[in-house]
């Protein structure tokens, strides 16, 4: 598994994009976004935009897409909704809305585009649950920091995800409580809502 490379203090920073962000609902954006996963999973482009595809026409899932004044696509992101189905190990990750699938193009990273993608995307989930959840591998210290600084914290180590086998290490359960009415997981520090947090850094 590839993951950008992450400084937590570097000693200059490009200046913020300009964006706006929005639920991407025509062919040529996801086009865009294929793309983007193609150069940065290395694949085929067909492929990822069939998987972007896929991932659109479930239920409950979308994919939220950050442009600029061109209406040039900066990144990406998706959210999931997962379903777990009867007779799954006692350790399986919760039902509910995950976020993840978070690109964004090489020229345009450390702008402040995967903060917006996630703080939008945390609102989109906040409409439907009182939970948002995500898993991350171990080593990838950008997107366990990120998500930290939205309220995020880590519930567990040890589970199963469906349809996912996580490469090693192994993976970090995350969670985030969007309303009081949040589950209390077995990692949650107290009853602090996110969205405080999140209202406060958008």
């Amino acid at each position: 598994m590839r993951y950008v490379p992450y400084d937590p203090a570097p000693a200059s920073r490009p200046p913020r994009a300009a964006m706006a962000v929005r639920v991407a609902t025509e062919l040529s954006e996801l086009v865009a976004c294929a793309k983007l996963a193609a150069e940065y999973n290395d694949e085929d482009h067909r492929t990822s935009l069939v998987n972007l595809q896929r991932h659109v026409g479930r239920p409950r899932n979308a994919v939220h897409i950050a442009v600029n004044m061109d209406d040039e696509v900066l990144g990406y992101g998706r959210t999931t909704w997962i379903f777990v189905p009867s007779g799954a190990p006692a350790n399986v990750s919760p039902m509910g809305y995950y976020l993840g699938g978070l690109i964004v193009a090489s020229q345009h990273r450390r702008r402040g585009v995967g903060a917006r993608l996630t703080a939008e995307r945390m609102r989109f989930i906040a409409r439907h649950s009182a939970d948002a959840w995500y898993l991350v591998n171990q080593h990838n210290s950008a997107s366990i920091a990120l998500h930290d600084a939205y309220g995020f914290h880590e519930t567990t180590r040890d589970f199963v995800f469906p349809g996912v086998v996580l490469d090693e290490p192994g993976g970090i359960l995350g969670h985030a409580r969007l309303r009081d009415d949040a589950a209390h997981c077995q990692g949650c520090p107290d009853r602090t809502s996110a969205s405080d947090r999140l209202t406060a850094r958008t």
